[in-house]
């Protein structure tokens, strides 16, 4: 994981969706996916960019995934972008 697979990931309006859904508290895929409007492949696919790049933490609760930010800070950077258009 590096400074550059953080901006890729960062770069696509699906994946940001996605960290907006989870702002304030982890959330299950199952909530990620309607929120997305996208079908459950390409949010996996996304979570998968998303967690490769170290945004954000999956872990299993029965048999749920629960999703959140590894850490808060990624949004203060999408902050600061919408601050500028």
């Amino acid at each position: 994981m590096g400074e550059v697979d953080i901006y890729k990931a960062l770069a696509d309006p699906t994946r940001l969706k996605i960290l907006e859904c989870i702002r304030k508290e982890e959330k299950c895929i199952c909530k990620i996916i309607p929120y997305t409007g996208k079908s459950q492949p390409n949010v996996s696919q996304h979570l998968k960019v998303l967690n490769h790049a170290g945004i954000i933490k999956e872990r299993k609760d029965g048999t749920r995934i629960m999703v959140k930010a590894s850490n808060k800070e990624i949004y203060k950077i999408i902050d600061q972008v919408k601050r500028i258009k």
